[in-house]
């Protein structure tokens, strides 16, 4: 991931959810660099040092380090935005709790990700610059 281009990571299993992802998001504009990650401290180590746009985390990760992991990235870098995917009301509830600024429970359409992740990402300047950078110093 580099600074001057819109990046996401994905935090997530291998499988049909995360493929579904990538594929999503390689295929969105607004989105120029996608990593993916399996694991929480991966995941967090990759957020403190290339502070991507965008990290979409899956709720079945380790239970109850998905919340602590979209707490430490807001607090740590507090213009990544971060997408929680839910399986319930529950999970919608602590992932708002932690800090999330979406929640879509599983089975959302595809469009739905995508004008979040429109809503959600930041404005680039004429030159592709960022007008705010994400990351705290």
């Amino acid at each position: 991931m580099t600074q001057d281009c819109t990046a996401a990571l994905i935090v997530a299993k291998p499988g049909p959810l995360r493929d579904g992802l990538r594929a999503l998001m390689t295929a969105t504009p607004q989105i120029e660099a996608v990593e993916e990650v399996e694991d929480i401290s991966l995941a967090l180590r990759v957020v403190f040092e290339h502070c991507p746009d965008l990290v979409v985390l899956d709720s079945d990760l380790a239970n109850g380090e998905v919340w602590m992991t979209v707490r430490r990235t807001k607090a740590r870098c507090p213009g990544v935005r971060c997408i929680v995917l839910a399986n319930d009301v529950q999970q919608n509830q602590e992932a708002e709790a932690a800090g999330a600024d979406a929640v879509l429970l599983k089975g959302f359409p595809a469009a739905s990700l995508i004008a979040t992740i429109v809503r959600l990402l930041p404005q680039r300047g004429t030159f592709g610059e960022r007008a705010v950078s994400p990351c705290s110093t």
